[in-house]
């Protein structure tokens, strides 16, 4: 008489731990893939929107002798733009951007396309709805190679800072993983950028002869830059040249000035206590104009 036994189907306790071990490794190897994925994903988002605000500009400057709108007074609140928001918001105004989501960036600060009612908008760009920075006091007849939009720095020194130990946050000059930042030139490309480092403040990388993309480009001459708002009265304040800045987050007179008493790059000062103007120049506020 034979004798049948019958084989236990069960994993046995190693093979269950070889499976085990087998989907961690390749859990590890595909989060990794995934994350990097999404990242590039959103960049390739961030450049659509640079690229799109720069459209806008140009648009800006076919009827206003080639400036963009923090060069030309905006007729509804008597006064230039002091920071970012302002000249978007003009554009806005100006009925040349009817969405402002453009204006936001994945990883980043977003708007809620709530614009309010003509003709102001006063909903447009409210503090902590705006992620990119502008170079001021520039055309469209500028050199090409000018960065002229890009994502807020932590510094408006020039060339600005940003900080890479916050990168992938929603703070203020937040880099991309491995310190990264999108720039758009005045010609109308945009790339995502590598900067100096992957960690703390950093700026642009360094290139031949010392120069990088914004020395380069303004021929060692700083510029003035139109910081986003992240909050009420809460412009960055550190101008990054050795000095407190004024109130509304703009640099202090007279540092990088060819002028002794101007924006960096040699732009005037804004003047205080202009009619209906908070400290420091700023305009009014558009809430319930």
């Amino acid at each position: 008489m034979k004798m049948k036994t019958k084989r236990n189907q069960a994993f046995t306790l190693i093979e269950l731990l070889v499976v085990i071990t087998i989907i961690a490794i390749l859990a590890s190897l595909a989060v990794p893939a995934f994350t990097m994925v999404q990242t590039q994903g959103n960049q390739m988002k961030g450049v659509n929107n640079c690229k799109q605000i720069i459209l806008a500009l140009k648009q800006f400057s076919k009827d206003n002798n080639s400036q963009y709108p923090d060069s030309v007074a905006n007729p509804l609140t008597g006064s230039m733009a002091q920071s970012a928001n302002d000249a978007y918001r003009y554009m806005i105004q100006e009925q040349i951007v009817t969405d402002e989501r453009i204006f936001g960036c994945p990883a980043g600060y977003n708007p809620d396309n709530n614009i309010g009612q003509a003709p102001n908008y006063g909903n447009a760009l409210m503090p902590g709805e705006n992620h990119w920075a502008m170079t001021g006091n520039q055309t469209d007849t500028t050199v090409g190679n000018m960065p002229i939009v890009f994502e807020n720095p932590t510094s408006i020194s020039w060339p600005p800072l940003w900080n890479a130990d916050v990168a992938g946050q929603i703070a203020p000059g937040r880099t991309w993983p491995g310190g990264k930042i999108i720039i758009g030139r005045n010609d109308g490309s945009v790339a995502v950028e590598a900067l100096a480092g992957k960690r703390g403040s950093i700026g642009p990388k360094i290139m031949a002869g010392g120069l990088n993309l914004f020395t380069q480009a303004s021929q060692g001459i700083p510029q003035r830059i139109l910081q986003v708002v992240y909050g009420n009265n809460s412009m960055n304040t550190n101008s990054g040249m050795g000095g407190q800045g004024m109130p509304g987050g703009l640099p202090p007179t007279g540092l990088g000035s060819p002028l002794g008493g101007g924006m960096p790059g040699g732009a005037p000062p804004a003047p205080l206590g202009a009619p209906g103007g908070a400290p420091g120049g700023l305009p009014p506020s558009p809430l319930g104009q």
